[in-house]
């Protein structure tokens, strides 16, 4: 696994502070970005009726840039959190990350 990598989260609203409570007490990360997307998809069966009009439904992309080792740990923090459906994740190689 490569030395730095991204987890990208999926969350649903309802869920985003207990996230961040989950997250925040975490040393193997020094700290992570969330801001709203809106999520389309065909599977629209969890959608509530509001959300299957609008054709999505609202959510929170949370990105964690971690070292690869710590990757089972943050996942196994999150699966704490007690969700309705489950949070979609992606892993990605970091090329290089710094302060600019």
């Amino acid at each position: 696994m490569p030395e730095m990598v991204n987890l990208t989260v999926y969350v649903e609203q309802k869920r985003k502070e207990d996230v961040i409570d989950c997250l925040l007490p975490l040393t193997c990360i020094s700290g992570f970005s969330i801001s709203p997307c809106f999520g389309y998809s065909r599977d629209n069966a969890k959608l509530d009726l509001a959300e299957q009009v609008a054709g999505g439904r609202q959510l929170w992309k949370l990105d964690i840039l971690h070292s690869g080792k710590d990757t089972n740990a943050i996942i196994s923090a999150l699966q704490s959190v007690n969700t309705h459906n489950p949070m979609r994740y992606v892993l990605s190689p970091v090329l290089s990350h710094g302060h600019i």
